[in-house]
């Protein structure tokens, strides 16, 4: 198709004229003159003599070039990929973190002849990443491994709750809090809880895969199986409770726990609890002992004569004069058996209500008007909790 002409042209400027040779195009379908080509071709050129040099400066224009992949300040690229493919650049130009094949989140952007891969989220330091591109019957792949950072291990326990030293033998729930996010799904391999001998209690908690994190991941909420705890159901009789009256236990958390960086706690937590009798009445604030404020910038104080559930007794106690709740900060103390009300602004003097929502509990589960173990063979147990209930109070000073 392609032919050789000793004669014609100019000669190369450096070859002697008889190494001189052009070509003839036989075939101008050999040179592409689609508009949309990217080589920007010149005319047909049958019949026409052109030099090898010039024929080889086109098909070089025209060639497209090779895929290759490349990875620059946390971004993928891809060069000679061509046209976006019909399922997207996300059908060709995959990237993926670790062992899993998982494709990463992120934006495909065109940049020129490069499409580039930034991922939504910042990958973890020490990380494999893996690249794969196919484009013009070829399969590239880049490998990068992110380099690990020497981070400082420095999450700890902070608190947990109940904050008490001594536990209800019903004790519903635990309140894990750590001073930095944690990492989610690792719970149930480092909660222990030990008896007098040191031996691991098996199976004291309700080990569900959807964790009880608050939104900042840095405090979970652990439950005790209660079918261990109510009295008459299979698993109470059969395993027992796990904590039991006048039996010291521990609460021992694991220091290979990760933190959401990735680094192990700064160490081991351990704390003794003592267990009493289990706590099986249902709420009542006519028990409780209410102090007014003496101060028009003094505390309120509720004690409730009970360990309260710490994170409901937060959430489930307002203080209103009127129609209007006052402002202020609440806070629980002396093993969470005490609630105290700051407020934000002077009290003004005269009638008020401490407003209790239904949702509070005590630490073994028990609301107002119900026991969380009810005594089903007791015709005058409630069997519901009360929705709110009101205590009013004077404030004088």
């Amino acid at each position: 198709m392609i032919g050789r002409s000793l004669g014609g042209g100019q000669p190369h400027p450096l070859k002697p004229p008889h190494q001189q040779a052009t070509v003839r195009v036989a075939d101008p379908r050999l040179i592409s003159t689609d508009d949309s080509s990217a080589c920007g071709a010149p005319p047909p050129f049958r019949g026409r003599r052109i030099s090898g040099v010039a024929l080889a400066l086109i098909l070089s224009a025209c060639t497209p070039p090779s895929p290759s992949l490349s990875y620059d300040n946390g971004a993928f690229i891809a060069q000679g990929v061509g046209a976006e493919p019909p399922g997207g650049w996300a059908s060709t130009f995959h990237v993926s973190a670790g062992d899993s094949g998982e494709p990463l989140l992120g934006d495909y952007k065109r940049d020129g002849s490069r499409v580039i891969f930034t991922p939504r989220f910042a990958p973890s330091a020490g990380v494999a990443l893996h690249a794969s591109l196919s484009a013009h019957g070829k399969e590239t792949k880049l490998d990068v491994s992110l380099p690990s950072l020497a981070l400082t291990a420095s999450t700890k326990v902070e608190a947990i709750a109940p904050s008490a030293d001594t536990w209800p033998a019903n004790t519903l729930r635990m309140y894990i809090t750590f001073s930095s996010s944690m990492r989610v799904g690792e719970a149930w391999t480092h909660i222990r809880i030990l008896d007098p001998a040191g031996k691991v209690i098996e199976k004291p908690f309700v080990e569900i895969e959807q964790e009880l994190w608050d939104p900042s991941a840095r405090r979970l909420t652990v439950l005790f199986d209660p079918g261990r705890i109510k009295r008459g159901l299979v698993d109470n009789e059969t395993a027992g409770p796990p904590l039991v009256p006048g039996r010291d236990v521990t609460v021992v958390i694991d220091p290979s726990w990760r933190d959401a960086r990735g680094v192990p706690l700064s160490g081991e937590f351990r704390r003794t609890i003592h267990v009493k009798q289990a706590t099986r009445t249902p709420l009542a604030t006519g028990e409780w002992s209410i102090t007014p404020p003496k101060t028009d910038g003094g505390i309120l104080s509720v004690a409730f004569g009970r360990e309260m559930d710490h994170a409901l007794a937060l959430r489930s106690l307002h203080v209103k004069r009127g129609d209007e709740v006052v402002a202020g900060k609440s806070e629980l103390s002396e093993g969470d058996t005490v609630w105290t009300f700051t407020p934000e602004a002077p009290w003004a003097a005269g009638a008020h209500t401490l407003r209790v929502d239904g949702l509070i509990e005590d630490v073994a589960g028990n609301r107002l008007g119900k026991a969380f173990d009810v005594d089903t063979s007791d015709p005058n147990a409630r069997t519901s909790a009360l929705p709110f209930a009101s205590v009013a109070f004077e404030v004088r000073y």
